[in-house]
């Protein structure tokens, strides 16, 4: 069943944008380090996603955009399965991380899962990962080179 909704413009587009970004930046970090963890412990990373989509971790990056090649393939979609070519890069998220955290300290929020994506996005920037879809702090996570 398809949810449709209308979004009135009493905010402007950018920052919901910033607010969305943030999650989905701490949401695929979470998925990374899940499926780093079950590749460290033998588990097959296809089963691992089809776990975690039907139970409490099920979220668009693990079930649409998983960062895990084999999961991705096994889904039929996900810049991973493709080398983390296409899709939204690493750079890009990076700079909506900064501008998310820079608008939470205007407004006096601390956001520190927000601040701690953000600083790992930077360092993957800095070691080359820019230009990779986001997904791909799955393999800056556990040191391996794309």
């Amino acid at each position: 069943e398809k949810v449709s909704f209308r979004v009135e413009v009493l905010v402007p587009v950018l920052q919901l944008n910033y607010s969305n970004n943030a999650a989905l930046a701490a949401q695929m970090m979470g998925i990374c380090e899940a499926m780093n963890l079950g590749d460290a412990l033998g588990v097959d990373p296809v089963i691992l996603a089809k776990v975690m989509n039907v139970s409490t971790a099920k979220c668009w990056s693990s079930e649409v955009n998983n960062p895990h090649p084999d999961a991705a393939k096994e889904i039929g979609s996900g810049a991973s399965a493709h080398k983390y070519e296409g899709g939204f890069g690493t750079a890009l998220m990076l700079k909506d991380l900064n501008l998310a955290v820079d608008c939470g300290e205007e407004q006096g929020l601390v956001l520190p899962i927000s601040g701690m994506t953000r600083d790992w996005y930077r360092l993957a920037d800095k070691h080359g990962y820019g230009k990779k879809e986001f997904g791909v702090m799955l393999q800056f996570l556990k040191g391996a080179k794309v």
